[in-house]
């Protein structure tokens, strides 16, 4: 593996957070700005949601009493008069009466406990719209920061050429080498061939 100078190492890191910077923006501006609306609305939103939500309470707690009261209710009251007229009874059936009053009271006992459960999911809605607020807030303060961010990855990268946009840094001239004196060939000089002796004896 080849090693890397530190100069080679900040200009990688620097290209991989200006990419993560910039992924992060696309993901996280869309969002921002689906969770942010007028401060009426949501203050009118979450208005209606605690009047439902008091409401529904208020209905279960009623619903509660008129249970424990509906004997004593018109027209409820006439269940009452039925059951106890022997007349009546023997007619329609001691059973079949017995049925429709537990029925009654039970559709009651149902839509009471129903009106509870709608309350309790308006407060539910009501918490995650607050916290989709807040959340909404700090989103935007961060796409804000990345901006900033951003801008001043884009300020460093025009001051010095980073080669990030297809911009290369520009190599230096290279630098002449020093010749030494004896490394300089004289073109006067030429060297003689190499004669070979004849010996004496053969001339």
């Amino acid at each position: 593996m080849a090693l890397t100078t530190l100069k080679d190492d900040l200009l990688q890191e620097f290209r991989e957070e200006r990419i993560m910077i910039n992924d992060q923006i696309e993901l996280l501006d869309p969002l921002a700005t689906s969770l942010r609306k007028p401060a009426a609305q949501r203050l009118l939103s979450s208005g209606t949601l605690i009047i439902s939500e008091i409401s529904c309470y208020i209905v279960s707690l009623g619903g509660v009493a008129f249970l424990g009261f509906m004997h004593m209710i018109y027209p409820f009251s006439v269940m009452g008069e039925i059951f106890y007229n022997a007349d009546i009874r023997n007619k329609a059936g001691n059973e079949n009466l017995i049925y429709f009053i537990l029925a009654v009271y039970g559709v009651t006992a149902i839509s009471v406990v129903l009106i509870f459960i709608i309350g309790r999911m308006a407060r539910e809605i009501r918490l995650k719209n607050d916290i989709l607020h807040v959340a909404g807030k700090d989103i935007k303060t961060i796409v804000g920061q990345h901006l900033e961010r951003k801008a001043a990855q884009d300020t460093l990268e025009q001051r010095h050429m980073l080669g990030l946009s297809g911009i290369s840094i520009p190599n230096p001239t290279p630098t002449r080498q020093k010749v030494q004196v004896n490394e300089v060939m004289n073109p006067g000089y030429e060297s003689m061939p190499a004669y070979s002796v004849v010996p004496t004896s053969d001339i």
